[in-house]
């Protein structure tokens, strides 16, 4: 499997990059680090390049260096890099030009994974999507970015399944799964089965019927979803409640809770004006959410 973690510095990202690091240890899969940085004017792009070799002359690290050196040291220290000295080799002249305008250094990982450090520039949907296209990658993981319109836009546009990592904990974590019985949640069962069996987490199985009459809907997709499970050989328990799903989703959310849902059918006019279920529900638990699409 192929994991594409952003990140947009080194303080904010710093648990993101650990959490990341331990799923795609855990998969043992591939790893891409991404930071997309603002795009740079044409008019002025002369002047920053010179400004850049300045800067390297007076040993003077850019921003966008410092940022990836600093989660390959964290990478080394969770074990995915097979040197613990690999941040030494980021320098400037070491990132090459490389797929679709990207910047690249490509290094060894610990159990055959490779591990790619790249740089991009221009609209961070934009440049995440070109990442999916040209390496087919199964999970997209950023941060909880504070800045609604931007966890909107990341939520809903990116064209591959979503982590958003909110409030990481070294601990065990279940995984809430909200399932309806649609095209979507099964969608989403088949990925939460793949986590489970390799994470060896537990499953918690939620079905929410929106009215009492459509109790019996619910408990048939819960007990389909459960026999799924069952036959995977996954630990999971079901629960089945009436109301407003982003309120039940919100109810038994903890901090070791990873919510699971598939992407919103909502139209994307509708999305743009009330907001998507997923982004409601990420604005309100205290814990990471993964959105699969």
């Amino acid at each position: 499997m192929r994991f594409l973690l952003c990140i947009g510095g080194v303080e904010p990202s710093a648990e993101t990059i650990r959490f990341g690091g331990r799923i795609a240890r855990a998969f043992e899969a591939d790893i891409s680090i991404l930071y997309v940085q603002p795009r740079v004017p044409q008019a002025v792009r002369q002047e920053i390049r010179m400004a850049s070799e300045k800067l390297s002359e007076w040993a003077i690290e850019l921003p966008s260096v410092k940022v990836l050196r600093a989660a390959c040291g964290i990478l080394a220290e969770e074990g995915i890099l097979r040197s613990p000295a690999a941040a030494e080799q980021i320098r400037p002249e070491v990132l090459k030009p490389g797929v679709r305008g990207a910047y690249e250094l490509l290094l060894a990982g610990n159990e055959g994974r490779n591990v790619r450090l790249r740089i991009r520039e221009g609209d961070i949907v934009s440049e995440v999507n070109k990442e999916i296209e040209s390496s087919e990658n199964d999970l997209v993981i950023f941060g909880a970015s504070r800045r609604r319109a931007l966890l909107h836009k990341l939520v809903q546009f990116i064209e591959s399944s979503v982590l958003i990592v909110k409030d990481p904990k070294d601990t065990v974590y279940e995984f809430l799964l909200c399932t309806d019985s649609s095209p979507a949640a099964r969608k989403a069962e088949l990925f939460t089965a793949k986590l489970a069996r390799f994470l060896d987490y537990r499953v918690l199985v939620l079905s929410v019927a929106k009215f009492r009459s459509r109790e019996h809907v619910a408990m048939e997709g819960a007990e389909r979803a459960a026999r799924f499970f069952a036959r995977a050989g996954l630990a999971h328990t079901v629960a089945v409640k009436t109301g407003n799903v982003v309120d039940e989703i919100v109810r038994l959310a903890r901090e070791d809770t990873v919510v699971v849902m598939g992407a919103s059918r909502q139209s994307e006019i509708r999305k743009f004006l009330f907001g998507s279920k997923s982004t409601q529900v990420i604005e309100r638990v205290p814990c990471p959410v993964l959105i699969v699409k």
